[in-house]
This record gives structure tokens, sequence and C-alpha cells, in this order.
């Protein structure tokens, strides 16, 4: 097996084991030496694999002394490899919030910019998502397309890249509320309401709109957590 692929199944594991809090942050990775004889591999993918985990924020690596597992704060939680291995769940809430903050700013912004192209793009990609009910990852890939055209519009490549960063794990998120009876009807609903306040040049109705379709999102999500009385899961 290539070096590269056996030090990306250790940084996999190791991300595995930090993500669902088998270890807590702080606690000391064991010496190379016994991370060796662990994964079976030589000293150089042992560190591969943990310069790598650095790079991602999940530990630290000081010369010298044992690496350790990072303070919470500094992990990368959006790497795609990070939400592979862990449970992404336990994020909706914090993702839902950072988009309820950014993405009414990109409708309003929008409102002043958009090109009657993109205007058609969104349309269309409305359009192909009111029929789409029975692929929960087509529904994602659609739903997030959309939400893409919408920051494009924007006409800022630093908000088109903020927003981007968290769509991996946005289509998490879009599969889990696509299971939730009339989600998919309701989004479809929002998205014609912030298209129409953009065609009117409307900055307040677009982002107004927008936070709507995001309180929406949310609570179709609630209805997907353990326990809530609504859960699709549940029992009747």
């Amino acid at each position: 097996m290539a070096k590269s692929r056996l030090s990306n199944a250790i940084v996999v594991d190791y991300m595995r084991r930090i993500g669902s809090h088998d270890i807590e942050p702080g606690t000391p990775l064991p010496p190379e030496s016994a991370l060796c004889r662990e994964y079976g591999v030589g000293r150089s993918v042992v560190r591969d694999a943990l310069q790598a985990l650095d790079a991602k924020g999940f530990v630290i690596v000081r010369q010298g002394s044992v690496a350790v597992v990072a303070p919470r704060h500094r992990w990368h939680v959006l790497d795609k490899d990070f939400l592979d291995a862990t449970n992404p769940a336990e994020y909706f809430p914090l993702l839902q919030e950072a988009r309820e903050l950014l993405e009414p700013a990109l409708a309003r912004i929008a409102a002043a910019r958009i090109s009657d192209h993109q205007l058609t793009e969104m349309v269309a990609l409305n359009t192909q998502l009111a029929a789409q009910h029975e692929d929960p990852e087509r529904h994602a890939e659609l739903d997030i397309a959309f939400h893409d055209a919408l920051a494009r519009a924007t006409d800022n490549v630093i908000l088109v890249s903020l927003h981007s960063s968290i769509t991996g794990l946005g289509q998490h998120t879009r599969i889990a509320a696509a299971a939730v009876p009339g989600a998919i009807d309701r989004a479809v609903f929002w998205h014609e309401q912030i298209i129409d306040a953009l065609r009117a040049g409307d900055a307040t109705g677009a982002s107004s709109a927008m936070h709507l379709h995001l309180t929406q999102v949310s609570e179709d999500l609630r209805t997907t957590q353990p326990g809530h009385p609504e859960d699709p899961g549940e029992e009747s």
C-alpha cells in the first residue's frame, strides 16, 4: 500500500476517534514508536500522519514532545475526511447558525447585483428541485447549486469562498432534511420568494425571505433529531 494511503488511514482513524470524543482535547497521543507498532508502519508514515493532523487542526505537534489533541476551536470541522469519519449531525445546529448569519446578507447584496442570466439559472435550479422527491443526494446537489448561484450573484469572491467552505457539511444537512415530509416543497416555496425579491431588486425582501427559509430548514432538521415527537424514524 502506498505511503500516502497508509498515513491517510491513520489520519482518518484519529479524526474519527477525536470527533466521537473517544479522545478528549489535551490528551497526549502515544509516542511515534508506539504508533508505528499499533498501525504496523514506519516512522515516516506516522510523521506524515501527525503533520497532516496538525495541519487540519486536530492535534498539536511540537518538536521534542509527543503530539496532543488540539482544543476543539482549532479543529477544521468542515474537512471532508472529518465529516465522512464522524457523525456530522452534531454540527447541524452550528451550521444553521452560520448560515443564518451569512446567507441573508448574501441575498441582500445579490438583490442589487444579480444579472438576468443568474436569475434564469436560479429559476431553472428551483424548477428541477421541485420535481425532485425521490433522491436525497440529488436534492442536496440541486439545493446547494441554488444557494451557490445566489452567492455568486453577489459578485464578491470573498463571500463566494466563505459560502463554499460550508457546503460540504451543508450536503449532509440537506440529505437529512429531505427525509422530512414536505421539506422539499417548503424549500421550493421559499426559494420562489427569494427569487421574486431578487427580481424586484428588493434587498430587504430578499434578506427576509432567506431568513424565513433558513428558519424553515432549521425546523425541518429538528424533526430529524432522535426523540423529537415528529422524528420520521420514530414509531407511531
